[in-house]
């Protein structure tokens, strides 16, 4: 379980500043703001992690990670005012009962199998995973035995992309055997469907082995130009709450995130919760629905109806 906020578009510090689209003011505070989950505790502390991408560098995102408390590492403080991007995903943990609290399962999660470290080794479809970034709140129903069921499934370039212990990091796993070898450079389309895919293959394995579980999967996935993300709860399970914010920019200035322009659409953010008050800019997605943002910035959210068949 956790929190987190991906961003498309625009942001800045309060001096207006282009520099910094990643800002962790308001991440650091999400991990005791965050009430209106399923989860009763409000704390976030077992881990954080941000993802961002840097085009001219490099078509992969950084990663950085951290065990401690977002709220007690200084480091992103001095080190976020100095990235800039226009995609990021940030994550704060709290782990779900029996999952060890250590750095390989902080959110986000890359993609791709990890096998060949040299660039000149990897085959297109290795080279388009890695381009993935991937976070969870919630946690998969009877999530020990699928675990293990997920692992007799997947091919060996998967199975050994999985390097935590996390039912997070396994779905993020499906979801990429459900890319298949035949989509080399998914479109939003492919990843949409292969997040589908993912949830009917998991909810499938869950029902098969405990009808009674429950399963919250809000799901967020990208591959640097579009997202998917998801606010799924299995019938009579209290799903994990999910909000949209569109604006014109948004501003990060010290502890909070707010924005000059409410009425724009150049920006967006999918998050755990609405980071500020405004109804012009959030609206909460329905449970069991499906947020997709195209490359360019376009927002639809619609039904996720799944055949699960015990």
């Amino acid at each position: 379980m956790g929190a987190y906020v991906p961003l498309r578009g625009v942001s800045r510090p309060a001096d207006g500043a282009r520099r910094t689209a990643v800002q962790t003011g308001s991440l650091d505070h999400r991990p005791v703001d965050a009430r209106r989950g399923a989860r009763r505790e409000p704390l976030n502390g077992d881990g954080w992690g941000v993802g961002w991408y840097d085009r001219e560098r490099s078509p992969e995102p950084a990663l950085h990670k951290r065990v401690r408390p977002a709220w007690n590492d200084d480091n992103m403080r001095h080190v976020s005012p100095l990235i800039e991007t226009s995609l990021y995903f940030a994550h704060v943990r709290a782990a779900s009962p029996g999952l060890s609290v250590q750095q390989l399962n902080c959110h986000p999660f890359t993609g791709g199998s990890g096998l060949h470290e040299r660039d000149a080794d990897l085959d297109p479809v290795e080279r388009g995973r890695r381009r993935l970034l991937f976070m969870h709140n919630g946690t998969l129903g009877a999530h020990r035995e699928v675990i293990r069921r997920v692992r007799e499934s997947l091919d060996d370039e998967f199975y050994f992309g999985i390097h935590g212990s996390t039912d997070s990091e396994h779905a993020f796993a499906v979801i990429q055997d459900e890319l298949g070898r035949d989509v080399v450079e998914p479109s939003l389309d492919d990843l949409a469907d292969a997040v589908h895919g993912a949830l009917e293959r998991l909810e499938t394995l869950r029902a098969e082995i405990d009808e009674e579980a429950g399963t919250q999967a809000t799901f967020c996935l990208t591959d640097g130009e579009s997202i998917v993300a998801t606010r799924y709860a299995t019938p009579g399970t209290a799903a994990q709450s999910l909000y949209v914010g569109e604006a014109g920019s948004f501003e990060s200035g010290g502890e909070f995130c707010s924005t000059p322009d409410p009425e724009g659409t150049a920006a967006t953010i999918v998050a755990s919760e609405a980071l500020f008050e405004d109804d012009r800019v959030w609206r909460e997605v329905p449970r069991n629905h499906r947020v997709t943002v195209a490359p360019g910035g376009t927002v639809s959210i619609d039904p996720i109806e799944l055949e699960v068949v015990a």
